[in-house]
């Protein structure tokens, strides 16, 4: 059976293929959750209707549980790791200013004809070494968006008050636990994603669900504004409502003299 390692980096993730002799049909790896939403590699290594050739896309893990009208927008570059040279060598000639967009009906972005299989066993070139083959996918950030504007996955309501000492966000998650909740310095520290899973499916004997739209990852991001200061934060959950409150800088401080001391 392949086996399939994720190490998550920094803008990029690593899976690797173990065993890739003996993936017969596509085989897929789940890699990270970007943008609201998790993703995962589909690798064809005999080809996707494309003989002779390498398939690899990115691809929404998660398609069945999208709620109506979701959509994005990612730039992003697929890449197979010559382990030889530890560089990335092959890269699909759109991946490097490619902009895809992804919704419940075009769900999935690459190419069929990724490289050619030839060039892939080739023993020169690294691409498999120990039966273990190496994928790359690196993402680019979406733009930060405006002061008080906000980049969610579903509808969630928000208010946002300014107090003569401090901001406060508060941010809608009805019917999630303490522990499904994450409050994070994102971005560089230059922006507060206030965010919810709620994964687990109620299974009833005799009934189905028609549509899930309570289900699944809810997210609010906010730019941190200049006047913010990120060492002093705070955050309380009741009654389904996530309270972050942010302190100001100090304005107009007074000098402040620093002691030189004799080395």
């Amino acid at each position: 059976m392949a086996v399939t390692q994720i190490e998550a980096l920094s803008g990029k993730v690593l899976c690797t293929i173990k065993n890739f002799s003996k993936l017969n049909s596509g085989h897929s790896s789940d890699i990270s959750i970007v943008s609201d939403c998790k993703w995962k590699v589909q690798i064809y290594p005999k080809g996707n209707n494309a003989p002779d050739q390498l398939s690899l896309y990115l691809v929404v893990a998660d398609k069945e549980r999208l709620p109506n009208g979701w959509s994005r927008d990612l730039k992003y570059s697929l890449s197979v790791i010559d382990q030889l040279n530890n560089m990335s060598t092959v890269k699909s000639s759109l991946s490097l200013c490619f902009k895809h967009k992804f919704d419940a009906k075009v769900w999935y972005g690459g190419l069929s004809d990724f490289m050619t299989l030839a060039e892939l066993h080739d023993p020169v070139r690294g691409y498999i070494v120990n039966d273990t083959c190496v994928v790359e996918v690196e993402f680019t950030a979406p733009p930060a968006v405006p002061k008080n504007q906000v980049a969610s996955l579903m509808s969630i309501r928000t208010d946002v008050k300014e107090y003569p000492t401090a901001y406060a966000f508060f941010v809608e998650m009805p019917g999630l636990k303490l522990s499904d909740i994450k409050v994070q310095l994102v971005d560089n520290h230059k922006a507060l994603l206030v965010s919810g899973d709620q994964e687990k499916v109620e299974e009833e004997k005799g009934v189905e669900y028609v549509s899930t739209e309570r289900i699944g990852n809810l997210s609010r991001k906010f730019v941190i504004s200049e006047d913010m200061n990120t060492d002093e934060i705070s955050a309380t959950y009741k009654d389904g409502v996530v309270t972050v409150t942010i302190d100001k800088l100090e304005a107009n401080k007074s000098p402040k003299t620093i002691e030189v001391k004799l080395a």
